[in-house]
């Protein structure tokens, strides 16, 4: 995650100028990262709670808020439960057309928050189909 709000600061300064103010959002497969970044300068902690345990290590500021595009929706009691499986790479969630899993990625397309003609043409089983 560090190298994502280093990279995040610095594309945003290259783009936006250095006194840029930004919050850097990193969907992985399981994971969603949140970031602060104000220009080059990256926000530090000293102490982090990680599963209970207090850390105490100077570490970047990066904050696990979700789950990510790759986990899993499953249907229980009446609604979607999410993960903590994922639908991998390969196949990938059910929208990449290789016989994956239903996932938060194919939530997003439904609800209209991940654009498919944004995307090239690299899924399917050919590796040719549109989103």
């Amino acid at each position: 995650p560090a190298g994502g709000v280093v990279g995040c600061g610095a594309t945003a300064c290259s783009d936006l100028g250095e006194d840029t103010q930004l919050i850097g959002f990193d969907m992985g497969g399981t994971s969603t990262d949140v970031c602060r970044c104000d220009g080059r300068s990256i926000d530090h902690v000293l102490e982090a709670q990680i599963a209970g345990v207090t850390l105490q290590a100077p570490q970047v500021n990066v904050a696990t808020v979700a789950a990510g595009g790759g986990s899993i929706l499953f249907w229980s009691n009446g609604m979607f439960e999410v993960g903590p499986e994922s639908a991998g790479a390969y196949p990938g969630p059910a929208c990449y057309g290789r016989g994956g899993p239903l996932a938060v990625t194919d939530a997003n397309v439904i609800l209209g928050r991940v654009d498919p003609t944004r995307f090239p043409k690299v899924f399917g089983k050919t590796g040719t189909e549109p989103l």
